[in-house]
């Protein structure tokens, strides 16, 4: 919980911003954006929401801060994607390292599970502008990653003749919020890696 040190009148004398985003983004991960009020997270906090208006502007401040958080401590291991220099061996090997990692995360019934982001798109509008525009940011990032190495595997004739390159990138995309959601279902994780392997032969030539 943040410790928050203040006067009855001013400024508080401390107030650590760090302490209080990280603290904020565990409880919009255990509990959901949409389901967390401000005066919840004020409470859980201890914080008032006067000091948590003041340092993040409003709601959708803190929310943009905590989802900008979350993903700055994303792994994205975008070296594996070109690890060998065969599509499929190195999208394969980027999804397994990945699924791995959420199957082991979500092992430890004391973390949050899910993932942040992916519940933020899904909410698309119900979030506020600043929010929002810190989703766009990170799901183009990853856009960006996976459009950067599908266009040198089309070079290099890995890709299926023709192929739909902005649809192709988005398909391989989209096997992340696959992932994530059927994970919380409790599918075997060799049955999500075959999966997701199909998903990628759908586009290799």
């Amino acid at each position: 919980m943040t410790e928050l040190s203040s006067k009855s009148v001013g400024r508080p004398v401390s107030f650590d911003r760090v302490s209080t985003i990280e603290a904020a983004t565990e409880l919009y991960w255990q509990s959901g954006v949409a389901a967390t009020s401000f005066n919840e997270v004020s409470r859980a906090l201890g914080v008032s929401k006067p000091t948590l208006y003041r340092y993040f502007g409003d709601e959708d401040g803190l929310v943009s801060a905590a989802i900008q958080h979350y993903v700055d401590q994303r792994t994205l291991h975008t070296e594996l994607l070109s690890a060998t220099g065969d599509i499929r061996t190195d999208l394969n090997a980027w999804f397994d390292k990945q699924i791995d990692d959420l199957y082991e995360h979500h092992k430890d019934a004391a973390l949050p599970t899910g993932c942040l982001l992916m519940e933020c798109v899904q909410l698309g509008k119900a979030l506020g502008e600043k929010s929002t525009a810190t989703v766009h940011r990170a799901v183009h990032e990853i856009l960006d990653m996976f459009e950067t190495r599908l266009k040198a595997a089309d070079k290099a004739g890995q890709l299926r003749p023709g192929i739909d390159l902005n649809a192709a990138v988005r398909l391989v995309a989209g096997q992340i919020i696959i992932a994530k959601n059927v994970i919380l279902i409790g599918e075997p994780k060799e049955n999500l890696k075959r999966m997701i392997a199909l998903a990628i032969d759908g586009i290799i030539a």
